[in-house]
């Protein structure tokens, strides 16, 4: 089965131009997004729980809001910091749009000089159905630009990215559990790295627990691996912090924590994250 869902999508990636690659599989993403949608239906305010925000996914929660991150990351090959400032904007209930656009600094550790540029800038479209009082269901549609720079390896300023996902999560007492599954579809990918992946998988599971009533801990697992392709790599990541509210009654969260990879194969040594969300 695997073979021909490989052949498939090969038969897309081979497709003359990058328009006839694209559009078949935003197709399927908007067929799939209209059947979520007619399962789900859309949701009152109060029938969505509001789950947290963890310091490396996003909240599946739908809602206007701006988060802006400081990344600090060790690599093998160079020291970075990553500004992100992220915005979130709920069009009607049980649905919103999300834009990202980070800039990195990166200084390779071969001393030959820093470089900057805007990192890939993500946009979404989000769904969620509160399922009941404590657990929602949801998805989505994400595309990943091409506004990095391959010369400066900080992102890419060719490929684009098609990641349809479902997400969703639930509390239980103290405890909030979040889950995410994305597809990843790359096109116009560079000659060298066009065959090394067709189809990506993306996850993360998140546990957060209520240490006191406007503190939480955090614990992440997130990962990536090629479902199809010639990158036979597989990444873990685990990440650990806390999000408080430091102000009592101001929508604000301040989150910090660290991030390592828990498998041999590794995107980074080690990053440090710190980030600030206000929802209006």
């Amino acid at each position: 089965m695997l073979d021909s869902i490989g052949t498939i999508f090969k038969n897309i990636s081979g497709s003359k131009s990058m328009a006839d690659r694209v559009i078949p599989v935003l197709l399927l993403c908007v067929v799939a997004m209209c059947a979520l949608a007619s399962k789900v239906g859309w949701a009152d305010d109060d029938g969505i729980p509001d789950l947290a925000h963890p310091l490396v996914a996003e909240s599946p929660t739908p809602d206007t809001e701006f988060r802006f991150e400081y990344i600090v990351t060790e690599t093998s090959s160079a020291d970075e910091l990553e500004i992100n400032p992220e915005g979130e904007f709920a069009i009607m209930p049980g649905v919103s749009i999300e834009v990202d656009i980070p800039y990195k600094f990166r200084d390779p550790s071969d001393g030959s000089g820093s470089q900057d540029n805007l990192d890939v800038a993500e946009i979404a479209l989000k769904l969620a159905r509160g399922v009941s009082t404590t657990s929602l269901l949801g998805g989505g549609l994400e595309l990943e630009l091409p506004t990095g720079d391959d010369g400066k390896d900080i992102g890419s300023n060719n490929e684009i990215i098609v990641k349809p996902f479902l997400d969703g999560g639930f509390i239980d007492g103290p405890f909030e559990y979040i889950g995410f599954f994305g597809l990843e579809f790359p096109f116009n990918e560079d000659a060298l790295t066009e065959a090394e992946k067709d189809l990506g998988l993306e996850y993360n599971l998140a546990m957060a627990y209520w240490l006191q009533p406007r503190l939480r801990g955090i614990f992440e697992l997130d990962g990536e691996l090629v479902v199809i392709g010639d990158d036979n790599e597989s990444v873990i990541n685990a990440s650990w912090g806390f999000i408080g509210s430091p102000i009592k009654g101001v929508p604000l969260e301040v989150g910090i924590g660290m991030s390592a990879p828990i498998t041999r194969d590794r995107d980074f040594d080690q990053k440090i994250i710190i980030s600030l969300l206000y929802q209006f």
